[in-house]
């Protein structure tokens, strides 16, 4: 596993938002013990206030992540009753050992056993562009994504996004990417995301008339 991994699960394991809210129970517990509402040793009370702030700290922040995270799951890969499908997991495995060739095979094997579902190839899209740095795939994949019929409107923007992305890349393909732009914007005429786009469209116009 990585550093970078093992500090991500670090994070999401609550231990920095512990360590911080037990400096502040420690805090607490002295200043509690300085004005006479608490009593003992002021070392004793200051380790067991910093030892509840971390418990407490670390405890609402795997709520609050556990939350976010199967939010993630069943938007990024729902099983046909709408929730994570777990055996999935092996997958995300993979990924976490940096053994992203192996992992991207795998979810486009899921693509192949689930022709329907635009999540897998998400997935492969997502791993190619991000860990492999392999935008030409990626894009392929993206593109294959927003061609599946009877997607939603969540999906379709979020593989359009990421095309405009690759191709306003500095090695990207620019009059590509304001043909996309003005496409997503037809699309989707509202929100911030379309503000986003206007903004790129007149930028890319000033560009080429310099």
């Amino acid at each position: 596993m990585t550093h970078e991994n093992r500090l991500i699960r670090f994070v999401h394991g609550g231990g920095t938002q512990g360590a911080y809210v037990g400096v502040l129970g420690a805090f607490f517990g002295v200043l509690l013990r300085v004005t006479g509402l608490l009593h003992g040793p002021l070392w004793l009370v200051a380790i067991a206030g910093g030892a509840i702030g971390f418990l407490a700290g670390r405890a609402i922040t795997r709520a609050i992540f556990h939350g976010s995270e199967e939010l993630t799951k069943r938007v990024l890969l729902p099983d046909a009753e709408g929730t994570y499908a777990p055996q999935y997991s092996h997958i995300q495995a993979l990924e976490a050992q940096d053994k992203f060739g192996e992992a991207f095979d795998a979810w486009m094997q899921v693509a192949v056993e689930r022709p329907s579902n635009p999540s897998p190839l998400l997935r492969a899209a997502d791993l190619r562009l991000r860990q492999m740095h392999d935008p030409g795939t990626a894009l392929e994949l993206y593109e294959r994504v927003r061609r599946m019929p009877g997607l939603s409107d969540e999906t379709r923007r979020y593989a359009s996004q990421k095309i405009i992305d690759i191709h306003l890349r500095p090695d990207g393909d620019h009059g590509r990417a304001l043909v996309e732009l003005r496409r997503f914007v037809e699309s989707f005429p509202e929100g911030r995301e379309t503000d986003g786009a206007r903004a790129a469209i007149a930028r890319l116009k000033a560009e080429r008339t310099e």
